[in-house]
């Protein structure tokens, strides 16, 4: 049994939380590591297909931003936290994840 959650769908943009310089908005798509690591991060709120903001990143913690609430991540675990930057999702559904920048969907191709 995998020890990822990854929601469906081909995301080639997918990085780390890490990776994300500080105002960039993301797409969380999902969580590497063991199952406490994904329990712990479920319990807070944070789940595949929320949009966030990255407020901070110095390397060695990370504040977000979700619906109004911070929270920070040390380095280690914002290393296994996967997202996509908003708007270049690579999904041609005519519900996306990740709203476009310019407030519409996809069309279809």
């Amino acid at each position: 049994m995998s020890n990822q959650t990854i929601i469906p769908g081909p995301h080639p943009a997918n990085q780390t939380l890490a990776d994300l310089a500080a105002g960039q908005d993301a797409i969380v798509t999902g969580f590497l590591g063991g199952r406490s690591l994904q329990g712990r991060l479920l319990a807070m709120g944070l789940f595949p297909g929320q949009r966030l903001t990255v407020c901070q990143n110095n390397g060695t913690s990370l504040v977000i931003s979700r619906n109004g609430c911070k929270m920070v991540f040390g380095r280690g675990v914002s290393q296994k936290i996967l997202a996509v930057p908003a708007g270049q999702c690579s999904r041609r559904e005519s519900t996306c994840c990740c709203p476009l920048q310019d407030g519409g969907g996809h069309s279809e191709a």
